[in-house]
């Protein structure tokens, strides 16, 4: 993400969530979660807005990240570039998806981190999933399943909500809601180990005076345990616990969840409380 104070961006996602700053070299700020390199980097940015740079996914091999390019191509998408963004992995390829977002398929990032390490918060697991909003979501469901080789999890009876996951199994690595207007990274999450994790985190904000934007809750879709809170660029960061693992895809058919109560409808809640009015913003637009 683009920052136009990137070295404060990271110390406020380090001193709230815990997860640790990897490297700073000069404006670029890398954070990670575990062995990786990095899950989360900040640059500086032109303005004083914050922007989504790109949304990163790890293929499994360099034949798979040439395969994303070949179908790239030939679905007409625009690459925007064949050279990693980052120099922790080696291959990458990084186009505009359908309705807007920036995405970059990309190798293994480098695994040279020690799982322990200090903090102020939690040790999170991952980086969990990412959501997206954008415009059309018939065409970023064709573009998640058919380019990218995802597979549907669940979706709401109206299709504008879908989880997709990718081979670990995780019920979702990359969720969507269909808005209309510019696409925007609505959130991102992280797993984390245990209900006590959660209320560390929120106990971070309280010092700060700051609180949650939505939860604690259960989503419907997923199964996990959530709280949000907004970072000082309006993004919006999920922390959870519990996330559904779907162990046979062979075996597994996807949900159809009932929306007719919109945001009050159990896919979001099972817990009842709808989401609030901070927790329904936008999120940051994606750079153009």
């Amino acid at each position: 993400m683009s920052s136009p104070d990137p070295v404060a961006a990271a110390k406020d996602l380090a001193e709230i969530s815990g997860v640790r700053i990897t490297e700073q070299t000069g404006d670029t700020v890398h954070l990670s979660t575990n062995a990786r390199h990095h899950e989360v980097t900040y640059v500086k940015g032109e303005g004083n807005e914050g922007k989504v740079v790109l949304i990163g996914l790890e293929a499994v091999s360099p034949d798979a990240v040439d395969e994303v390019a070949r179908r790239v191509k030939s679905d007409g998408l625009t690459i925007l570039s064949d050279r990693p963004f980052s120099r922790y992995y080696e291959k990458a390829v990084r186009f505009v998806a359908p309705g807007g977002p920036i995405f970059e398929v990309h190798t293994p990032v480098k695994r040279d981190q020690p799982l322990a390490y200090g903090g102020h918060g939690p040790r999170q697991r991952r980086l969990e999933h990412v959501n997206t909003f954008v415009p059309d979501a018939a065409a970023f469901g064709d573009f998640c399943e058919k380019l990218l080789g995802l597979r549907l999890s669940d979706q709401t009876a109206d299709g504008n909500f879908r989880w997709y996951r990718a081979q670990d199994g995780f019920h979702h690595t990359l969720a969507m809601g269909a808005v209309p207007g510019p696409s925007h990274m609505h959130h991102y999450a992280f797993d984390l180990h245990a209900m006590q994790d959660l209320v560390l985190i929120a106990d971070n904000l309280n010092t700060k005076g700051r609180a949650l934007a939505w939860g604690p809750g259960r989503h419907g879709a997923g199964g996990n345990i959530f709280t949000y809170y907004a970072d000082p660029l309006g993004c919006i960061v999920e922390n959870s616990v519990e996330m559904d693992r779907i162990d046979s895809d062979a075996n597994y058919e996807a949900r159809i969840w009932d929306n007719s109560l919109g945001l009050a409808s159990p896919w979001i809640n099972l817990w009842g409380a709808p989401p609030t009015p901070t927790f329904t913003v936008p999120g940051i637009a994606f750079t153009e």
